[in-house]
């Protein structure tokens, strides 16, 4: 009967205590009818404060856990299974398929959710496995990918219709950092409508976000151009919000340099935003000007680690680089493949400081896939030894494609952990069982889950 679901959703909300002292005989036969109309919600609510499940039939709760799992009802599923005795638990065949649902919907979450309560950890075929994909990926949710590829070991690929739809669902929502990992990821050519991007805009203008939005559209292909700079400009001005306005350059089309007169360029230079001191660094040719604020720009891009800001503020404002400055740039540098910083060090320093010697090998592998004919000055000039081995498998686990880095590590002898990894551990158990060994994290790009979030 509703009025007595209702009650019982009121009582657990409200007043839990009036529930230990409904009459027991009407208590037990309410929630048998809760059960049998799969109000598992109100049941599990109720099961809170008195303890119901107990007294229900083994068969019934079973029959009702199938119920929810064949409806993709993750959240009852997971109750109900918790309060089976093992002989009863659903199959794991049973679970494959409501997986294989859920995959397909793009339910991540649920997956996860089912094999945390059940320990049964569905197999995925690739025809599923790749629809989640596209699901995934066109709700902008980059990292429930990640999870999907670990969880079946397919390479993750997805239709460029998904991947439109996803930069266009994560530009929307003001998810710029994956959004611009999407971008890159896909590469795919989306035309945005104007509106679009107009909505955007004026959402990151009151978010305070327009750098990251501007970064984020430069990776579309082709990056996105919209009229309606003047608007935009005054209303940051007017909030002495200057250290945003480099971000309306590369997005407004009709951008017009004169706008920034002297006064609002010695703003820019002035303020503690890192990219806009940059952009003035770059972009303004009054060399006295960025000579009196290059220390400050200097001591700014250290601080921030802005290789960039570092070398305009050297090159431009004649600032000395300084050794005891180098160090963390430097280290950053070399994992990145920054060939031209190295240089611009190199060219200011007598000697390099002491550089991490696994970014090192991991920079001597970018450069022998792109440029080997750098590897032996740069090796000589980092002071280490290049161990190509080393550096290979760095790089593919760098890049996430761990596939490739499992076997290389059993060549870079030249690196302890590699050693460690591919050491089989002993195991105390009986000669005739054989060591078992995990399988190898399946391939795929490595910063899909670099949202925070392993499922969405």
């Amino acid at each position: 009967m509703r009025a007595y679901r209702n009650l019982f959703k009121q009582l657990s909300e409200d007043a839990p205590e009036k529930l230990t002292r409904l009459p027991a005989e009407f208590l037990t036969e309410q929630v048998r009818r809760l059960l049998d109309r799969d109000e598992i919600y109100v049941l599990e609510q109720v099961n809170k404060y008195v303890p119901v499940m107990a007294g229900l039939p083994t068969e019934a709760v079973a029959r009702a856990a199938e119920r929810a799992l064949d409806r993709g009802v993750v959240d009852d599923f997971c109750f109900l299974y918790a309060h089976l005795p093992a002989a009863v638990r659903t199959a794991p065949e049973r679970i494959d398929r409501a997986c294989a649902r859920l995959a397909r919907r793009g339910n991540a979450g649920g997956i996860e959710q089912i094999i945390a309560a059940t320990g049964v950890r569905p197999t995925l075929d690739e025809e599923t496995v790749l629809r989640s994909y596209d699901v995934l990926v066109a709700a902008g949710r980059l990292g429930a990918v990640d999870y999907m590829r670990q969880l079946s070991g397919v390479r993750v690929r997805f239709a460029p219709e998904a991947a439109a739809t996803g930069i266009r669902t994560l530009l929307a929502s003001g998810r710029h950092g994956p959004l611009r990992r999407l971008a890159r990821l896909a590469d795919v050519e989306v035309r945005l409508d104007a509106r679009e991007i107009h909505r955007a805009v004026a959402e990151a203008v009151t978010d305070g976000t327009l750098h990251d939005l501007a970064k984020a559209l430069a990776c579309l292909r082709p990056p996105p151009r919209i009229e309606g700079f003047a608007k935009v400009f005054r209303r940051l001005v007017s909030a002495d919000r200057f250290a945003e306005l480099p971000a309306l350059f590369p997005v407004f089309a009709d951008a017009d340099w004169r706008s920034l007169d002297a006064p609002l360029w010695r703003r820019l230079l002035s303020s503690d935003s890192a990219p806009a001191v940059r952009f003035a660094f770059e972009r303004h040719d009054d060399a006295d000007l960025l000579a009196h604020h290059a220390p400050q720009a200097y001591a700014l891009g250290v601080s921030v680690g802005d290789r960039a800001l570092v070398e305009l503020a050297c090159r431009r404002g004649g600032v000395r680089l300084r050794a005891e400055d180098v160090g963390a740039l430097l280290d950053d540098a070399l994992e990145d493949g920054d060939a031209h910083w190295l240089d611009f060090v190199t060219a200011r320093l007598p000697s390099l400081p002491a550089v991490d010697p696994d970014r090192a090998q991991l920079y001597l592998a970018r450069q022998a896939a792109v440029r080997p004919e750098r590897v032996k000055r740069d090796a000589e000039t980092l002071g280490v030894a290049w161990a190509p081995e080393v550096g290979r498998w760095l790089l593919a686990l760098t890049e996430g494609h761990h596939e490739e880095a499992a076997p290389a590590a059993g060549h870079a002898t030249g690196h302890p952990i590699a050693t460690v990894v591919t050491t089989p551990p002993v195991r105390d158990v009986p000669a005739d069982l054989g060591t078992v060994t995990a399988p190898p994290a399946p391939d795929g790009p490595a910063d899909l889950a670099a949202d925070g979030a392993r499922v969405s």
